[in-house]
């Protein structure tokens, strides 16, 4: 099994369930350079990261690599079982978050760090989005995990999932960012996410800062 990385990116997800299963893995580390070879494309048709490569299976999108992986290893218990009720609020937070909850994060992104290369951001991609109304998209759309974490300390059934490595890799930037409130559950949250040794592990580039 492969995973195809380049640290402080949506790969650390893919990374982090992977130190939480406990198994064997190669990290291919990969440079935007790199990305821009021939035959790169076979693996990832928009030649990005992350990819996981497992047998004959080659996989891409970090929020599909961690749904897959769980479910590979359902006795690591990361994911609810298929005929669990708990499942639908799994599938749930595991696509709110790359689909609702990081378009505004991204946003602010794009706004503190104006001068992204254009490989990484081309400006014609570009939004006229400010940080200050991508602070208050964010606020919005993550209401319903304060009010969810007010109660819980985990997304689905209070147990660590899946879910809470795809949406807190989310909540991570934001945090990072500054975008977080000190009296939001959600800033527990992440802190709490962020002292498993698992994600410290995934993530050990930017702890030891290497960038």
């Amino acid at each position: 099994m492969k995973l195809y990385y380049i640290p402080t990116t949506r790969a650390v997800r893919p990374r982090w369930i992977l130190e939480e299963l406990g198994i064997s893995y190669e990290l291919v580390y990969v440079t935007m350079a790199m990305t821009q070879e021939p035959g790169y494309e076979k693996l990832h048709p928009h030649r990005k990261v992350p990819v996981l490569t497992d047998g004959d299976v080659t996989i891409f999108e970090s929020a599909a690599i961690c749904a897959y992986l769980a479910d590979k290893f359902p006795e690591k218990e990361l994911a609810p079982s298929p005929t669990s009720p708990a499942r639908s609020y799994y599938y749930q937070w595991l696509f709110y978050a790359p689909l609702t909850l990081e378009a505004p994060v991204e946003q602010y992104l794009f706004n503190v760090l104006p001068n992204l290369p254009e490989k990484l951001l081309p400006q014609k991609h570009r939004t006229e989005v400010s940080a200050e109304e991508a602070l208050v998209w964010f606020n919005k759309v993550a209401q319903p995990l304060n009010q969810l974490l007010r109660t819980q300390t985990y997304l689905v059934n209070n147990r660590f999932s899946a879910a809470d490595i795809v949406t807190g890799g989310v909540l991570i930037w934001a945090l990072r960012l500054g975008m977080l409130s000190e009296d939001c559950p959600i800033k527990d949250y992440v802190q709490q996410l962020m002292e498993r040794p698992a994600l410290k592990k995934a993530d050990e580039d930017f702890y030891s800062k290497k960038l």
